[in-house]
């Protein structure tokens, strides 16, 4: 079920919703230089209190694995007692582009601000590496990328560059992990229409769908609550050890500005449980040279192929085996929250 395309991802994910007997709608983002249109995609199923919300792409690149996911959860049944809406690709445009932002060089992740925050700020250690993070150069010749962050990581620590890197940044409008200076038009599209395809929801699960954390082939549940918590300690009673808060100091999270989980919980409040989850690709550091490149390539020229090529990679490694532990990790999660959904 895994596409080389968002083209063909989406027309699939469309024609087998609707065999499965879906409502389907889209949400028109923006067309291609073709005159394609790049949609998110909505499909309901069922009525009932209890919703299962599942959504994939928001890192645009990153929406192959989650659309491989729906797209097996459409072939093997849905459940008969839950409501399932399934939101493919939030980021049309990374993903039909193979990047992992959007049309405007926006992170979607760091881009649901609330109304009174301002688009703007970064953290000194990101200013510090802004150079290094963002060359303004065509991709080629010798930049020691890696050993450069490494020395970085030994002087401040790997967690704290983690933090001060990929938390989110406002003020370089080409660099990586940009924020936006605005709400974006997905994301103000899919606040704007979610509520109406949960209406009436008593009780919300969440999970949204990501690659490129952690180690390759097993996967991580991260949550937007404190460590050791009721609602941390009851995820985790419902998931397992994969459970993470976004802010602990261990394991494969980080704490950010402006992303979905917390727009979620301004949405829908105490009756949401949103879950990112994270399938590991291949080393974080390898990941960061790839969006590097692919960022670098695509802002200032050089071999941009090649760094599409190592981008998709990152985030949807060819191998058979990563795609089967994909496609097995989605099901039991998915399977563990319609649990908790019936409890």
């Amino acid at each position: 079920m895994f596409h080389d395309t968002y083209e063909e991802a989406r027309t699939t994910f469309r024609k087998m919703a609707t065999d499965a007997g879906g409502e389907l709608s889209a949400m028109a983002v923006m067309d291609d230089e073709d005159g394609n249109p790049l949609t998110i995609d909505a499909a309901s199923f069922g009525t009932g209190s209890k919703v299962l919300v599942l959504s994939s792409g928001l890192h645009g690149v990153e929406g192959f694995a989650g659309s491989a996911i729906q797209l097996q959860m459409l072939q093997q049944g849905l459940p008969d007692d839950i409501r399932v809406v399934m939101l493919h690709a939030l980021n049309p445009y990374g993903m039909s582009k193979v990047r992992r932002v959007n049309e405007n060089n926006v992170d979607l992740n760091r881009n649901f601000l609330e109304s009174d925050e301002e688009y703007s700020g970064s953290s000194d250690g990101y200013q510090r590496l802004n150079a290094l993070l963002n060359p303004e150069k065509p991709t080629g010749g010798l930049e020691f990328m890696l050993t450069r962050t490494v020395i970085q990581i030994l002087i401040h620590g790997y967690n704290t560059l983690k933090t001060a890197v990929v938390g989110g940044q406002y003020d370089f409008p080409k660099g990586l992990f940009f924020g936006g200076e605005r709400l974006e038009k997905g994301p103000e599209l899919l606040l704007k229409h979610l509520p109406e395809l949960v209406a009436d929801a008593e009780k919300i699960v969440h999970i949204d769908f990501h690659t490129g954390l952690g180690k390759s082939g097993t996967y991580a549940l991260l949550v937007d609550t404190e460590a050791g918590s009721k609602a941390h300690l009851d995820l985790r009673d419902a998931y397992g050890e994969r459970v993470q808060p976004w802010d602990a100091d261990h394991g494969v999270a980080y704490k950010i500005r402006g992303g979905l989980p917390d727009a979620m919980a301004r949405l829908f409040g105490d009756k949401v449980d949103v879950l990112t989850c994270e399938f590991g690709t291949i080393p974080a550091l390898k990941v960061l040279q790839a969006l590097r490149a692919e960022n670098q390539s695509h802002h200032w020229g050089g071999n941009t192929k090649t760094s599409k090529t190592l981008l998709k990679n990152a985030f949807c490694p060819p191998a058979k085996a990563w795609e089967t532990n994909v496609l097995n990790g989605g099901a039991t999660v998915i399977e563990q929250a319609i649990i908790q959904l019936r409890t």
